[in-house]
């Protein structure tokens, strides 16, 4: 629904099921896995929420506050929640499917900790990379986060320097064009804009033939 940063975090989980199907077998209100991965949150951490659907709730301003208690690093679902004026006063990053006036506990209920989730279809496992920004949310599988951060900071330096160009010398941007990752070529207008600025293939990967995954 709201964040107001980008952001890279560690997952904490949550397995929501169907209410009738788990009935008897649920823990306990206070003994709810539900509430084991709140504690297990904080300012490095992103709780992933899996929902039965887009439009049931994963909760609200109540549920929530202790997250906002404990610094939480985001919350992502890809169910609904509610209470969305409160949950924005919180401060903390919440993407969700949709906001929803309906409760959730007659159709779902928590059911495990950190497990193993699909997420609107990705898998997310727990200690995995969320990255959030204005733009949407993704997931990065924990063995190759900090390659894919490097990736992607590589790649960022550069959009900084062509955007800096542009604004000192108003023009299309087509002549930077394209730049894929790994792809710069050395003698194209973008690859002599770098070199001006201290990047080459000897201390980036984003040229052609330095690429390294």
């Amino acid at each position: 629904s709201h964040t107001f940063m980008r952001w890279m975090k560690r997952t904490c989980i949550i397995n929501l099921c169907r209410w009738p199907d788990i009935a008897a077998d649920k823990p306990p209100g206070g003994e709810s896995p539900e509430y084991e991965a709140f504690e297990k949150c904080g300012p490095n951490e992103v709780l992933v929420m899996s929902s039965t659907g887009p439009q049931e709730s994963v909760g609200g301003d109540i549920k929530f506050l202790r997250l906002k208690q404990l610094n939480i690093g985001g919350l992502v679902t890809d169910g609904s929640v509610r209470d969305t004026d409160e949950i924005i006063n919180y401060g903390f990053p919440c993407f969700s499917y949709s906001t929803t006036a309906r409760q959730g506990p007659a159709a779902m209920q928590p059911w495990e900790c950190n497990g193993v989730v699909s997420v609107s279809g990705v898998v997310v496992r727990p200690g995995d990379a969320i990255v959030g920004d204005q733009d949407g949310v993704v997931v990065v599988p924990a063995k190759v986060a900090e390659k894919v951060y490097n990736i992607a900071h590589g790649r960022e330096v550069i959009e900084d320097i062509v955007k800096e160009e542009l604004i000192k010398n108003p023009g299309p941007p087509g002549k930077f064009y394209p730049f894929m990752s790994g792809k710069i070529k050395v003698e194209s207008p973008l690859g002599q804009l770098l070199a001006s600025k201290g990047i080459t293939p000897e201390n980036s990967n984003q040229f052609e033939g330095t690429a390294d995954w």
